[in-house]
């Protein structure tokens, strides 16, 4: 799947707006890997070209062809030739449970509890923005990541389920019409992301996730900033409950 700027999701775009300041080389590598660690970039998913992706950070093409050689060098993505040929994410790149819960123990619980507060506080600024200036069509978007879209009728993976909450709160900030605050929630989910994996692994977790993020959806349609920041309050106070539960369970 091509990730050409005019193509992409409105989530996936806030990974693509124009580099302002600092070492751009980095940055880009930075902006790739934060998708990748979010989910937004998943295993096998192809990248933008050199030009497309210079085009949309607004860097050189040297700057781009950089950058993709040291993600290259990291083992984050793969580069093949020929028509069908182009980079991509590698195959192993995307996070396992095994991988979220040594995150997550890496941490201290304040560390976890910090991290919840912050994130709530962007989510909830979010929610309560995007109630003030969604559109049915805004609305329309955010229910298509209430729950996992699956085509098999098979049930969904955790990491789908994980992806599925991830577009949605990036989305959310979408729609918001910040630029800010969707790159502070798409940096969020990077820091926090791969350890959301665990509690999805819990099903009635994610029946949870989703009912929240039915309200929420609701809320903004109504355009009830109160109601829909409450409810994201929730929606990321549970999340760290279930995590915070988790760390004092297993050992250190």
């Amino acid at each position: 799947m091509s990730l050409s700027p005019l193509g992409a999701s409105r989530s996936l775009a806030a990974v693509f707006t124009p580099i302002k300041s600092g070492g751009l080389v980095d940055e880009v590598c930075r902006r790739i890997e934060l998708a990748v660690e979010s989910g937004l970039l998943a295993s096998g998913q192809r990248l933008p070209n050199e030009v497309e992706l210079a085009g949309a950070l607004g860097v050189s093409a040297v700057t781009a062809r950089e950058a993709l050689s040291q993600l290259r060098g990291q083992g984050l993505i793969r580069t093949t030739r020929g028509r069908s040929g182009g980079s991509f994410v590698t195959e192993n790149s995307f996070p396992s449970l095994v991988q979220a819960r040594g995150k997550l123990m890496e941490l201290t619980r304040l560390q976890i509890t910090d991290l919840g507060l912050h994130f709530q506080a962007i989510a909830a600024a979010c929610a309560a923005v995007a109630a003030r200036r969604s559109s049915p069509e805004d609305v329309e978007s955010l229910r298509n990541y209430i729950r996992p879209q699956l085509d098999d009728g098979e049930p969904a993976t955790a990491f789908a389920w994980r992806l599925s909450a991830a577009e949605f709160l990036l989305e959310m900030a979408s729609v918001a019409r910040s630029a800010r605050l969707a790159r502070e929630m798409l940096r969020l989910q990077a820091d926090i992301g791969t350890m959301t994996l665990l509690p999805f692994s819990d099903p009635a977790f994610c029946e949870q996730t989703a009912a929240l993020n039915s309200s929420i959806t609701e809320a903004i349609a109504d355009h009830d900033a109160t109601g829909a920041e409450a409810r994201t309050r929730e929606l990321i106070t549970s999340t760290i409950t279930w995590l915070l539960a988790e760390y004092a369970g297993s050992p250190h």
